[in-house]
């Protein structure tokens, strides 16, 4: 057949389908237009009729968080002034007041203040519900929302109206915005010249990391403290993931790649079932190290994650109370050229064992929501609170330090230390007692140092 009749029959062919088409086009039209009829009407009558003259932008802002609302608490609109400041917080740095908020029970609840702080300084502490921000009922408001009336100009001021879990009289705290850095991975106690000892047990060689958010440069400082154990012949590790609200997802699956050797890590799901799949990469594992994580009601997202995933592969013992159920993925998706953006979440969390975390209304029937410890420790709100005040006297008495390098054991890099706490580990200070009233006190760490302790005795038994 002659090419030029081919093209008309081509031709003909599009046109025929476009015909085809077009009562489902209109049908998809004509819902769409009675849908949003009402957003419609309302914008021209606030145009018309409104006391004052209505700036479009701040509609259009208005409408788009109002829909993002009615999603679910994570997702959210961030306009373009508030663009910058919200990328900043995932490298670590942001101007606030330092906190994480979820949803419990319909409240708008702290999942855990960022250590060291203005939020943790002025005694915010994890369990917290917040009544109000600035004398605005934060009924109707999500996580997101709150998190960005939290946010402002260095030196100014926010009021929270907050409920103290156990405490029967609400308190009103006035808290400074300033700048948030965070250091994201803590050792248990300093050493002389302000930097962190990793070594909790030195007579058995047991190491502690506390890692207290998900950042860009959390795996960085991880590899730094495991290197600096591993020289000093660590045979068991805690890792402290307790009032860790979660962060950045992929730094999550990298600390249990550090770990894990093959398999799934983690599998994210969408509505329509489309999976990924995150793999465990062989070579530069660490597997001669025994593990045990530590989880509370503070553990949300990333911190699940690494809890979730090294407690499915046997590689770690998990001790503690049930997570937070934060078991979601927000996308960031970038509007107007770049210059606003919407985080919406579009997948939830799902184990290696198949089992998706998130607290929603099925699985909280179900109760099978969050990561639930093989050693169940349950505290009590003065417990916690005594651990949350443990950890800041240490917090605060950070001090910077020259930085060292090391060999990363996870297959990365050479890191800097976290807090350039060693320049030579010879200089740290000696090594205080187990028997420390904050050991004693925390229930869960004691826990977590019995069953290693044993592990250890037995490996050395066995050999």
């Amino acid at each position: 057949m002659h090419r030029h009749t081919l093209t008309w029959f081509a031709i003909f062919g599009v046109i025929a389908l476009m015909f085809l088409q077009l009562p489902q086009m209109a049908a998809r039209h004509d819902s769409v237009l009675h849908v949003y009829s009402g957003l419609v009407e309302v914008d021209a009558l606030a145009r018309q009729q409104f006391v004052e003259p209505v700036v479009s932008a701040r509609l259009v802002d208005g409408a788009i968080r109002g829909l993002l609302l009615q999603l679910d608490p994570y997702s959210g609109y961030i306009a373009p002034d508030e663009l910058p400041t919200f990328l900043r917080r995932n490298e670590g740095e942001f101007i606030g007041i330092g906190i994480e908020v979820g949803v419990r029970d319909a409240k708008l609840t702290v999942i855990a203040p960022v250590e060291g702080s203005p939020a943790a300084k002025a005694g915010i502490l994890a369990g917290d519900v917040i009544l109000a921000i600035n004398g605005r009922q934060t009924e109707g408001l999500s996580a997101f929302d709150v998190e960005e009336l939290l946010g402002g100009t260095p030196g100014t001021t926010v009021q929270l109206r907050v409920q103290h879990s156990g405490r029967s009289e609400p308190e009103t705290l006035t808290i400074t915005r300033g700048p948030v850095s965070v250091v994201t991975v803590r050792g248990f106690r300093r050493e002389a010249h302000g930097g962190w000892d990793y070594l909790i047990d030195p007579l058995n060689r047991l190491g502690y990391i506390r890692v207290t958010s998900f950042h860009n440069n959390t795996m960085r400082d991880f590899d730094a403290a495991l290197t600096r154990l591993r020289e000093q012949g660590v045979v068991g590790l805690i890792i402290d993931l307790r009032f860790n609200p979660g962060g950045v997802m992929l730094q999550a699956i990298a600390m249990v790649d550090c770990f894990v050797d093959d398999g799934v890590i983690l599998s994210t799901v969408t509505r329509r079932r489309a999976v990924q799949r995150y793999l465990a990469t062989p070579g530069d594992t660490v597997q001669d190290i025994p593990l045990a994580v530590l989880i509370n009601r503070g553990s949300a997202s990333s911190s699940e994650i690494v809890a979730g995933s090294l407690q499915a592969h046997g590689r770690a013992i998990v001790v503690g109370e049930r997570s937070f159920g934060k078991g979601s993925v927000q996308h960031l998706v970038f509007l107007e050229e770049g210059r606003a953006a919407i985080k919406l979440t579009t997948a939830y969390y799902r184990m290696p064992d198949d089992r998706i975390i998130h607290r929603t209304p099925a699985n909280e029937a179900l109760g099978s929501w969050g990561i639930l410890p093989d050693i169940v420790v349950s505290l009590s709100d003065e417990e916690e609170q005594e651990i949350q005040e443990v950890r800041r006297a240490a917090d605060l008495a950070f001090t910077e330090v020259t930085t060292a390098s090391g060999s990363a054991p996870c297959g990365g890099p050479s890191s800097p230390s976290p807090d350039a706490r060693h320049a030579d580990s010879a200089t740290a200070a000696a090594p205080k007692s187990t028997t420390m009233p904050e050991i004693v006190r925390d229930r869960q760490l004691l826990e977590a140092l019995t069953h290693l302790r044993e592990r250890s005795s037995a490996a050395h038994a066995a050999r």
